[in-house]
């Protein structure tokens, strides 16, 4: 599958409790892949090491005799194209539109990028890149404008509930609907919840966010429950297939139980150039 952007009617889903929304609806005409994210949530442990003591060593035996000869030269072990990665997981950051597997495994270890499928809308799937495929905690899926070649990156999309990944800006997973509203300035539209293409941000109204939807690179945010566990009451936040207001006096709440589920950046194909 190409990455190219769905295409068709949408229908209204029932309401979805899961832990994010899980499908993105592309904004501004950019033609981006339409993904979507399966969560993993794994735990992690950290192990003390503790050193063994170590053993007596004899004491050194003194020589009279002249040191000759060149003195012994050591091999330098290998580079640890594992090690930690030199990259901050931040977006934009070192994310243009001309990465490519080999930059990236140069800026975040070999093993830490896999080439193969990442999801799509309505279960589709098409070829990509995942950072970090074992770590939901900096985990990234990466769209390209040429799927088969892997060029021209098109979007780089965090979705993860435990994501360390933020954008430049300092806004991450988790972050309030009224921190963004606070930070913007002006109330915030977005899509109704619940189903395939909900809580996708819509428009900042001329808010000191706009300008990150602007320019080459645009950044974007979709709003899911903060506890998506908990059963919520009708003036939660809205439902539907519908644009809404964070300003809406029908929702008092939403600005509390809504938060930052995903994030994404794109970048522009040659049509946009």
């Amino acid at each position: 599958m190409s990455a190219a952007t769905a295409s068709g009617s949408l229908r209204p889903l029932p309401r979805v409790r899961s832990r994010i929304a899980r499908h993105f609806m592309p904004v501004a005409g950019r033609p981006i892949a339409t993904v979507l994210i399966a969560c993993l949530l794994l735990a992690g442990c950290n192990r003390e090491r503790t050193a063994a003591p170590a053993s007596p060593s004899p004491a050194p035996v003194a020589s009279s005799a002249p040191q000759s000869g060149p003195a012994p030269t050591t091999t330098p072990a290998p580079a640890d194209r594992t090690a930690a990665p030199s990259a901050a997981l931040i977006l934009p950051g070192v994310f243009a539109p001309d990465s490519t597997p080999d930059t990236l495994r140069r800026q975040f270890g070999d093993a830490n990028v896999q080439i193969g499928e990442v999801p799509g809308a309505e279960g589709e799937t098409a070829r990509g890149v995942i950072l970090f495929p074992d770590d939901p905690e900096r985990r990234a899926y990466l769209y390209f404008q040429d799927a088969s070649a892997l060029r021209g990156l098109a979007q780089v999309r965090i979705a993860e509930t435990t994501s360390q990944w933020r954008m430049d800006d300092g806004i991450a997973i988790g972050t309030p609907l009224a921190e963004l509203v606070r930070r913007n300035g002006q109330p915030i539209t977005f899509s109704g919840l619940g189903w395939d293409y909900g809580g996708i941000v819509q428009d900042l109204h001329g808010g000191a966010l706009a300008a990150q939807r602007e320019g080459p690179v645009m950044r974007s945010w979709r709003l899911v429950p903060r506890d998506p566990e908990a059963a919520s009451a009708d003036d939660d936040y809205p439902i539907g297939d519908g644009s809404f207001r964070s300003d809406d006096p029908r929702w008092p709440r939403q600005g509390e139980t809504l938060a930052v589920g995903e994030l994404w950046v794109s970048f522009p194909g040659e049509d946009d150039l």
